[in-house]
């Protein structure tokens, strides 16, 4: 057996030091030793309050079919609300404030009821990814303590979501990020160019439908990636990829910033968007 010494923390034994991957059922994983791993120095993210943690409540998408993913055509299992809990417990007691649930598609419907029902008595600020057209209830949530939801919303133009099996159309984007916004919540928007059967019309397309969530309010942050799908499919449209910050130019709004100023609450809140101003010049 090896055994680790990790400053104050138990002399612990394992069998084997795991350095690739082994494929093992995500169902069967152990809860991660965040002590060991000193969990507690990392402090990128999008972490309003510090320290901060990522979970994983399901592995894949419930969805599953985006062409582009590499989640498409992965089995969705989900843990037990019980194991989630227990997890956030040993996070809490850990000293964490912030956890994102890094689930590609944070699980819906009846899962998600109990799980709200029950995180709530905890008060941690919570994130995670969602799907427009899911069934999540943007009210419980926010009463259960999420706050920042990553939505991907990935193209402006309907050709390119069918094309790419996104399984949503351009009218259902503006209204959920709207009624996510108007319910407490800080959207965060994902969008995606340089699709090969993309035109320079198409691309602004996306992006200045980004600028438009951000400057209205209905998304609070945003980023922009550039399709990069696998090698045996059509690559992406290099001639667009310089436009992947375009975006930014919202900084340029005073309606943007109106919206920004507008949000802050306390003092954490300057912080928060302190750090996002940060990340937006370092780019």
């Amino acid at each position: 057996n090896f055994v680790f010494n990790y400053g104050d923390h138990k002399v612990l034994p394992y069998d084997k030091i795991i350095s690739k991957p082994e494929n093992l059922p995500f169902l069967s994983l152990p809860h991660p030793d965040r002590v060991f791993t000193n969990a507690k120095s990392y402090t990128s993210g999008n972490y309003k309050y510090l320290p901060g943690t990522h979970i994983l409540s399901a592995s894949g998408c419930w969805h599953g079919k985006c062409s582009f993913c590499v989640e498409n055509g992965q089995p969705y299992e989900v843990r037990p609300v019980e194991d989630v809990i227990s997890e956030i417990e040993e996070c809490k007691n850990l000293g964490f404030k912030s956890l994102f649930d890094d689930s590609a598609t944070f699980p819906d419907n009846q899962w998600c009821r109990e799980f709200c029902k029950r995180v709530a008595n905890l008060k941690l600020n919570l994130g995670c990814n969602l799907r427009i057209n899911s069934n999540i209830e943007f009210e419980l949530m926010k009463n259960a303590g999420f706050e920042m939801v990553l939505i991907g919303i990935e193209s402006a133009n309907e050709p390119t979501l069918q094309k790419i099996n996104k399984g949503i159309q351009v009218s259902d984007i503006i209204p959920t990020f709207k009624k996510a916004s108007k319910l407490g919540l800080k959207p965060h928007a994902s969008a995606m160019i340089g699709f090969p059967w993309e035109n320079y019309k198409d691309t602004m397309r996306t992006i200045n439908l980004i600028k438009h969530l951000l400057i209205k309010g209905y998304a609070k942050t945003a980023q922009m990636s550039f399709y990069t799908p696998p090698i045996s499919q059509e690559q992406g449209n290099e001639e667009y990829r310089k436009y992947v910050t375009k975006f930014y130019e919202v900084g340029f709004n005073p309606e943007f910033w109106f919206r920004q100023i507008k949000d802050i609450k306390d003092i954490d809140d300057i912080k928060y968007l302190w750090l996002k101003i940060k990340k937006g010049l370092a780019r």
